[in-house]
């Protein structure tokens, strides 16, 4: 189940490059311990991130485990990031649903391919949003990127 997954990547203690930059002011936080000049992002921000576009069929209800065992398919956007990121917790979130993240590397796009002006699958590019921790088992990545919006190329 997601849960699990996500549960598995909460790893405070761990240091890690961060891949995507913060699309608003530039309030990051260090990550903990041993972590040097590494950055995670802040859930507070709207996140810049980087990768390549790909869609992927992942298993819905009623059991969220198979999809030849006859759980729905979902088929979803996701952003493999050029560079992994981490996220800070957000101290201030007393529901505890903004946890400390390590290494992510694949994050969900809350958005359709019309929503990001008709861009296909395996192109690469930058989108900025906002980041939150997933918490259903429609979310298949430990990050959702929300309000998506393509940056334009270089």
């Amino acid at each position: 189940m997601m849960r699990s997954a996500a549960a598995a990547l909460l790893l405070a203690g761990s240091t890690i490059a961060a891949s995507a930059t913060e699309a608003t002011a530039p309030r990051t936080r260090p990550a903990p311990a041993g972590g040097g000049a590494k950055v995670c992002l802040l859930y507070a921000n709207r996140i810049g991130l980087a990768g390549r576009l790909i869609r992927r069929t992942y298993p819905g209800p009623p059991n969220y485990e198979s999809v030849a065992r006859g759980d729905r398919p979902e088929t979803v956007l996701v952003l493999a990031l050029t560079k992994p990121a981490c996220m800070a917790e957000d101290k201030t979130d007393r529901d505890g649903t903004s946890p400390a993240i390590a290494r992510i590397t694949e994050v969900q796009l809350a958005a359709t391919t019309r929503d990001l002006g008709g861009i296909k699958p395996g192109r690469a590019l930058r989108v900025t949003g906002q980041a939150f921790a997933a918490h259903t088992g429609h979310h298949h990545t430990p990050i959702i990127l929300g309000d998506v919006r393509v940056e334009p190329s270089p």
